[in-house]
């Protein structure tokens, strides 16, 4: 893959003439057999984290005791639960993301990118994750009306 030239601005060229991503003419250079590698690495972590969400699951009330503290405790377990399930969705989401960016630029399109799409709808119809386009934005719609959702910036969905 060739990318047009570097612009050297107020550096020339000849400071980069070491760097082993660019040819001689000054055109970015990928080794693709690289990228497809880390690719496949990325891939295979991947596959270890679609069935992760098998240990997500939340225990009920009664397994935390039926002694008050404990049950005003739970509401806190409950939202922590529901952080880790959105988290772990939207890094699910992001890998796969990396992926298909890495296969785009080591050139190599298939089907691989389709079912690992397939299956991590799984893994979010199992947790009752409703993606969005956004990685950084899930779908509040679960939320009680006028609470805030937790997240990784607000873990304890606190206004």
């Amino acid at each position: 893959m060739t990318m047009p030239p570097v612009d050297p601005g107020p550096v020339p060229l000849v400071a980069y003439r070491d760097w082993p991503g660019l040819d001689p003419s000054g055109h970015i250079k990928v080794d693709h057999a690289q990228v497809r590698a880390i690719a496949a690495r990325l891939t295979a972590h991947l596959e270890d984290l679609l069935s992760a969400d098998e240990d997500l699951k939340p225990a009920s009330s009664t397994a935390y005791g039926a002694w008050d503290a404990a049950q005003r405790f739970y509401p806190s377990v409950q939202d922590g639960h529901a952080t880790l399930v959105d988290q772990h969705s939207r890094f699910l989401h992001a890998m796969l993301d990396m992926i298909k960016k890495l296969h785009r630029t080591a050139q190599t399109y298939d089907a691989t990118e389709a079912e690992l799409e397939r299956r991590i709808a799984a893994v979010d119809k199992r947790l009752q994750v409703v993606p969005t386009t956004d990685l950084l934005q899930h779908d509040s719609s679960s939320a009680p009306p006028g609470a805030a959702v937790p997240n990784s910036l607000n873990p304890e969905g606190r206004d």
